[in-house]
């Protein structure tokens, strides 16, 4: 059975978007299925590996891309789509070369470790203490 869970990116943004989706999803319903035996995936490191396109940081270009991601049971990101696009194909670019660079403790399940799809919302916004644009463009 497939699991979709949502994992906040830890932008200043991040709360907002996690609470828009799980409304829209219905994710406290699939988050209220996992027992005390079992634990949603969580990111191993706090460096985020999202560069914002300096191009659109110039023109002051904002969105929000919502990422669709597989996170294997050793914690890669296997696979990546975009559930919602942040309008803008270089935003949505970046936040999927981004994504399959996290590494995440994987879900468990008793003791045993556990492959899962989860929906990853990606901000590009200026002003988050998290953006910053990307050399050389």
């Amino acid at each position: 059975m497939k699991r979709v869970v949502i994992l906040p990116v830890a932008m200043a943004t991040a709360a907002v978007a996690y609470a828009a989706a799980s409304q829209r999803l219905g994710v406290r319903e699939l988050v209220g299925r996992f027992t005390s035996s079992q634990s949603l995936p969580a990111l191993r490191s706090t460096q985020l590996p999202f560069s914002y396109p300096a191009k659109l940081w110039r023109e002051g270009i904002e969105g929000e891309v919502l990422l669709r991601i597989y996170i294997t049971a050793t914690g890669e990101v296997d696979s990546v789509v975009v559930e919602r696009s942040s309008g803008h194909a270089e935003l949505d670019s970046m936040a999927k070369r981004g994504a399959v660079r996290l590494k995440y403790h994987p879900a468990r399940q008793g003791d045993q470790a556990r492959a899962v799809w989860a929906l990853l919302p990606v901000r590009f916004q200026q002003h988050s203490a998290a953006a910053s644009p990307e050399d050389g463009g």
